[in-house]
């Protein structure tokens, strides 16, 4: 489990490291539960973000589980992609 406490720090592109992990463990359908609300992020599973992953949430707040085989249940209804 990690707990994420918020931060100021940000990556090279400006985007949140933590929320850049949630994204990408939703993208991906990685096992896990995840909640987000502006900087607090809080993810139980999951995995780090490849260096090279562009993807990035665009909602203030949401929650998310993804369950093994592939289901995921989601407040979020984004695109990952960069703006």
């Amino acid at each position: 489990m990690k707990l994420k406490v918020p931060e100021e720090k940000r990556s090279s592109d400006g985007v949140n490291p933590q929320l850049k992990d949630i994204a990408y463990s939703m993208d991906a359908l990685i096992p896990g539960f995840y909640i987000w609300l502006g900087s607090f992020c809080w993810r139980f599973g999951g995995s780090d973000a490849e260096e090279s992953y562009p993807g990035v949430i665009h909602s203030f707040a949401g929650i998310s589980l993804v369950l093994p085989g592939y289901q995921i249940f989601t407040t979020y209804k984004g695109s990952y992609d960069p703006r």
